[in-house]
């Protein structure tokens, strides 16, 4: 297990080597200074016990010129289209060919995706540097831009990936149907997760195209008063743990694909609390979270009342074998 931070003046730089001359070089050379400069966030890999760096990579804003890409991932947007670039992602050698390639872009594109939420975004891009890496990113399931070695996700398709990355998932399996939300989650010890959906772009078979619909529909049940229990979901609703900082509660259907709601978050011991329970107390409302991006307690039981807030505690999904 490796921590995953913001590099800092402590990390130890100068032993990693990741077989690419120009990313080892940058690590030493230049992310501090780009980091300080405010041109990019740069993460870092390091054993608990150790301060040597055995991973990296960096994210910076980026507008992406919209040649060469559809329509619907443009999203109506006829110049540059906002997003992030994953600039550099490097493994050290010694790592290699055990999975950690993998990790450290589903880091990567969990970082992103992130601060895209907070500060909005449609497409993450990435610039592959030899075929090598294109191969990489074609595999996690990026796509190519033109004859070009630039790939991009879109954003509300992050948790495919990651779904692809660590279940081994084909993207058509799943469909991130959320066009905006917001999140918050209650203090320790309950650890409740409040979803806002705002609004709900519905999937192909979904009954109504509303939070209180779609979470009605998964087995949800109305929350009048704050001391109400939380039933169980109904089967087929599930919370997956993407990392110690990602969540996705998944609702699969009779037919058609699956809806991914990702929930990337700053809380490690969120995900502490969900494994140890084995559920997540989970609130579907459509106006309780303050423009702080915390919980107004005002407004949730004003929603409440109004018969607009569902729960239910929802089982975390185990990985699939093999």
């Amino acid at each position: 297990m490796y921590v995953s931070e913001r590099l800092n003046e402590h990390h130890v730089l100068d032993a990693f080597d990741s077989g690419s001359g120009p990313l080892d070089q940058w690590l030493k050379n230049d992310a501090r200074r780009a980091q300080g400069a405010g041109m990019a966030q740069v993460y870092v890999w390091r054993e608990p016990d150790s301060q040597v760096v055995v991973g990296y990579f960096a994210i910076t804003p980026a507008n992406v010129a919209p040649d060469d890409l559809s329509r619907s991932v443009r999203g109506g947007y006829s110049s540059r289209i906002p997003g992030y670039l994953i600039a550099r992602l490097a493994i050290a050698r010694q790592l290699r060919g055990q999975g950690y390639g993998s990790e450290l872009l589903l880091d990567a594109l969990e970082s992103a995706a992130a601060a895209a939420n907070l500060g909005g975004g449609r497409l993450i891009v990435v610039d592959a540097i030899d075929d090598n890496a294109f191969a990489f990113y074609r595999h996690h399931g990026l796509t190519p831009i033109g004859g070009t070695r630039r790939l991009f996700v879109r954003i509300d398709r992050v948790s495919e990936t990651i779904g692809s990355v660590l279940y081994g998932e084909r993207p058509s399996h799943t469909e991130t149907v959320v066009t905006g939300f917001r999140w918050a989650i209650t203090a320790p010890p309950d650890h409740t997760l409040v979803l806002q959906l705002e609004p709900i772009a519905a999937a192909r078979r979904a009954a109504k195209d509303s939070a209180v619909g779609l979470f009605s529909v998964a087995g949800f049940t109305p929350i009048v008063l704050p001391t109400d229990a939380l039933d169980s979901a109904r089967a087929g609703v599930t919370c997956r743990i993407d990392s110690p900082v990602h969540l996705t509660i998944v609702i699969r259907q009779e037919a058609g694909p699956a809806i991914d709601i990702p929930v990337p978050h700053d809380s490690p011991a969120l995900t502490t609390a969900v494994k140890a329970d084995g559920f997540v107390r989970t609130y579907a409302t459509t106006d309780s979270i303050g423009a702080s991006g915390l919980i107004d307690r005002a407004m949730m039981t004003r929603d409440m009342a109004n018969g607009v807030v569902l729960g239910a505690r929802v089982a975390v999904a185990t990985a699939p074998s093999g």
